[in-house]
């Protein structure tokens, strides 16, 4: 399995697999509201339920393996941790995530609540107006992931920035 799939078994926790499917639902379910709204057409509003219901499913088990990548990521620069670079941004970035998490649980709750109730075109506005917090709360909360990533490398394996040596047949072009 390790053959076929190098890139999963290089992970050294699986948070960074998961990240992706709630911001891809919760930005999603925000544009099908956002047409059921202007087109006044339901069909779009149960794609926006269901890509709700999935990403806040998803948010739930990824929100947990933050907290482990966290301890790992602590644990792997020393015991007390507070000097690795970007220390600060995990703490932000954690809260930004349960803060979406939460949210998501919400509005999941509610409007499964005004659907069953079959009032969900009296209350659509006030749904999307949900919707579009929870895609700003997303969105600075992954800003804050990205950059721990990408600014201060936070759980990229440290052997990745050692320089390989140059062999004599290297002939690629860059």
């Amino acid at each position: 399995m390790e053959r076929w799939l190098p890139g999963l078994f290089a992970l050294q926790n699986i948070h960074p697999m998961l990240v992706h499917f709630p911001i891809a639902l919760f930005l999603s379910a925000l544009a099908m509201e956002g047409l059921a709204v202007l087109m006044k057409d339901e069909r779009f509003h149960f794609v926006a339920t269901w890509m709700l219901y999935l990403g806040t499913v998803a948010a739930v088990i990824t929100l947990p393996t933050g907290f482990m990548a966290m301890n790992q990521v602590a644990s792997a620069v020393d015991s007390g941790s507070h000097s690795a670079p970007g220390h600060d941004f995990i703490h932000i970035h954690r809260d930004w995530m349960v803060a979406t998490t939460s949210l998501a649980v919400f509005l999941s709750a509610y409007l499964f609540w005004i659907n069953r109730k079959k009032r969900w075109a009296s209350q659509r506005r006030q749904f999307l107006v949900g919707l579009a917090l929870l895609s700003v709360l997303l969105v600075l909360g992954a800003d804050r992931g990205a950059r721990l990533v990408f600014e201060f490398g936070t759980g990229v394996n440290p052997r990745a920035f050692e320089v390989m040596p140059q062999t004599k047949n290297h002939e690629d072009a860059h």
